[in-house]
């Protein structure tokens, strides 16, 4: 989630009611909004006790793989190579692999999240962009193009055979692999190649809150937005100066809160009566923010001419503000409909539907149903998916779900009971998985 989305939680909004957890329920987590519980995550209180960050021995590195394709001068930030962290243990331990959710990179919140989780726990953890990240789509990607899980997948699984290789030093006693949300839908494909190839031979495999199918989660995000907006997309920017004057605002009479820090934005949303739509429309500005990335990136790297003329050479000193404002308005769908769905459908010759059927978690039903490695971690209230979809997800694992009454998208995965499953998930010899 784009950090400055937080920002929204103190606007002058109608009234709805800020819902928290009764004190009678069996979970702990305290906001039932999913909503709410996107944007703001876990309050410090309910957190888990992990170290903090600067405590634990994060590395940063760049990989240069063999073939991947010459970059266009405006993308000379990330000439030097895929980008990822590895948190290594002193001596010979268990590894993970955890895979970033839609738009994040490497050293995104809840990749250090998994960090801080997993070292204290006794494992080595290796952090992976989404291939959905711009540093990822030019280095790593075999056509800038993300979004075909198989496709994706299999260029997350190269990487990790060749970070392997670049640290034939890092001793390890087996592997794994967790991913949250897009990265969850990936983890399992990556896990199916594996079991394929056999060449890392993953122990377990965690999801948290993947989407059933991809392409109906992204419609729900696009709509989050346009939908919530009075007046659509064309007062888009009257809706974001409104929230920014709230902030200050705010910000005026509560100066003895930092702004930067979570306490700021919990305490804002406790004292305010936020509305669905509202928190709706800000999780769809964060979301906007990754697709009209991936439109750029897309776009530039394969010469496409949809947002920038073909053959225009943007160099280093270009200006991009013109394409920046431009890709704003442009989101999932258009991604999909304009660039995804053009190139894939020429390249594999499946039709549309045949790519949207390929996009789910049912497209590989039998082996998660059938594979005893691979485990999930789900709300109920999740915003992502349409009615009806967690009951299917549910169905395709099990004895090996649990499935948290709420916490949003995401929300929850700092919370003290949420961390200590996922803990429990690699660290036992047996599954724990039931819906709570």
């Amino acid at each position: 989630m784009h950090s400055f989305i937080k920002f929204g939680i103190i606007l002058l909004l109608l009234s709805n009611g800020v819902v928290f957890a009764s004190a009678t329920t069996n979970y702990g987590y305290p906001l039932e909004n999913p909503y709410a519980a996107t944007i703001l995550g876990t309050p410090k209180e309910f957190k888990a006790e992990l170290p903090a960050f600067d405590r634990i021995p994060v590395k940063e590195y760049t990989l240069e793989l063999p073939d991947a394709r010459s970059i266009p001068d405006v993308f000379w930030y990330h000439r030097r190579g895929l980008n990822y962290a590895i948190t290594a243990q002193k001596e010979k331990a268990p590894l993970i692999f955890a895979i970033a959710g839609t738009g994040a990179g490497h050293h995104s919140a809840k990749m250090k999240l998994f960090q801080r989780i997993f070292y204290q726990a006794g494992f080595h953890v290796i952090t992976l962009s989404s291939p959905t990240f711009s540093n990822f789509m030019v280095n790593a990607s075999k056509t800038a193009i993300p979004g075909n899980l198989r496709e994706d997948s299999a260029d997350l699984y190269q990487v990790m055979q060749q970070i392997m290789l670049e640290h034939p030093k890092l001793e390890v006693t087996d592997y794994n692999l967790i991913g949250y949300s897009l990265g969850a839908s990936q983890a399992a494909f990556v896990a199916r190649l594996d079991e394929q190839e056999k060449a890392i031979g993953f122990n377990k495999v965690l999801m948290i809150n993947p989407p059933l199918n991809l392409f109906t989660s992204v419609k729900i995000l696009d709509d989050m937005l346009t939908k919530n907006i009075p007046g659509g997309m064309d007062n888009f920017n009257a809706f974001f100066k409104n929230f920014m004057k709230n902030v200050t605002s705010y910000y005026k009479d509560h100066q003895k809160l930092d702004i930067t820090g979570e306490e700021f934005y919990y305490q804002a949303y406790r004292d305010r009566d936020i509305s669905d739509s509202n928190m709706q429309a800000l999780i769809g500005v964060a979301f906007r923010m990754s697709s009209s990335d991936m439109v750029f990136v897309s776009d530039v790297f394969n010469n496409l001419g949809y947002l920038v003329p073909k053959d225009t050479v943007l160099g280093t000193t270009t200006s991009l503000t013109r394409f920046s404002k431009a890709s704003r308005r442009l989101g999932f769908g258009d991604y999909i409909d304009e660039i995804y769905m053009p190139h894939f459908i020429k390249a594999s010759g499946s039709s549309r539907e045949e790519l949207i059927a390929q996009s789910s978690l049912l497209s590989i039903k039998d082996y998660l149903q059938q594979s005893d490695k691979i485990g999930l971690m789900h709300n109920e209230n999740d915003p992502i998916l349409m009615e009806g979809e967690i009951d299917t997800i549910k169905s395709l694992f099990p004895g090996r779900a649990v499935v948290y009454p709420y916490g949003g998208h995401c929300g929850n995965m700092e919370y003290k009971d949420n961390v200590a499953y996922m803990v429990d998930f690699f660290s036992g010899s047996e599954f724990s998985g039931s819906n709570k």
